[in-house]
Parts: structure tokens; sequence; C-alpha cells
């Protein structure tokens, strides 16, 4: 789940399993587009690393629109700005943008490629808060890989049920 300005707030193990271990990382590294040029991982993960660094951009120039004078959000567009040419060449394009869906190509360094779908929910509470779903096509090899990993990350002795009821509680 992320916030207003793209901010981890939640995750699963599954998920820092898959991208990265959310837990290591400082509170304020924890921003999806800030992972996405600062890391140079994430060059590798993505097939499309340029567009989704693109998209990342024009997401935080929606809020921008929204949210003009907000110091917050100034200061990481500085930050971002001054540290990488090609987001500070992207926000001055101007672009924005608004996504709930789509299909993406990833590169585990593990498992290989897997191709996901994922959809993004907004919480009527707060729209500024959305969850993002990945999920595999049934019966795929991705399905497969990700049981894999989730094999990887629970606990030994234990079922996925198990682990699915311990982690709701």
């Amino acid at each position: 789940m992320v916030g207003k300005y793209l901010d981890f707030i939640a995750w699963n193990p599954l998920a820092a399993a898959l991208l990265i271990d959310i837990d290591k990382m400082a509170s304020h590294e924890r921003n999806y587009v800030r992972m996405l040029f600062a890391d140079p991982r994430m060059k590798d993960f993505y097939d499309d690393w340029e567009g989704m660094a693109r998209t990342g951009v024009a997401l935080l120039r929606m809020q921008a629109v929204d949210n003009p004078k907000d110091p917050r959000l100034a200061n990481l567009v500085g930050e971002l700005s001054v540290g990488y040419p090609l987001f500070r060449q992207w926000w001055a394009s101007r672009h924005v943008a608004s996504q709930n869906f789509g299909s993406e190509i990833i590169h585990h360094p593990e498992l290989g490629e897997l191709t996901l779908d994922w959809d993004s929910f907004y919480w009527s509470g707060d729209p500024d808060q959305h969850l993002t779903v990945w999920s595999p096509a049934p019966g795929s090899s991705s399905e497969e890989k990700l049981r894999i990993l989730r094999s990887w990350i629970q606990p030994s002795g234990t079922t996925e049920n198990e682990t699915a009821r311990r982690n709701e509680s």
C-alpha cells in the first residue's frame, strides 16, 4: 500500500521478497519513485524500467496538480531533480498520470522473469492511499515462481493457510 507521495505505508512479506526488503530500508527511503531512481537494482528489475519511472514521475506530478504548495512534495521533487537528470527532464515535461491496472514483466534475481498483472484499489476513507495487488495468470510459470518465493519466506513447519491466518492477526 502506498500513500500520497508513493511512500510505502504497508506491505506483506511476499511483496518484500519479490521487490526489495522494505523492512530493511530507512523510512525516508521507502518511496517508490525514489527507489526507481536511486536503487540500481530497479533498472534490472523491470523489463520496462523507463516506462515505470516515467509513470512514477507523472503520478507525482499529479499530486503537484492537486497540492502545488505541498512542502513535503516540493522537498521530494527537489531531491530527485538534483540527483537524477532523467527525473528532472521528465518532471519538466509536465505529464500527469493516473493508473489503476496494468501488466508488467519483472526480473527477479533468483527466479528470473515473471509476468504479473496488477490492480490498484483506492481506499474511500483516504483517496491518497491505494493498495496494489500483483497476480500471475493461473497455471503460469509466474504463478509457480511466486509459490517458490512464498516457500522461501514461509516459516518451516507451517502451511500457507496457517501463515495467512497468523499474518491476519
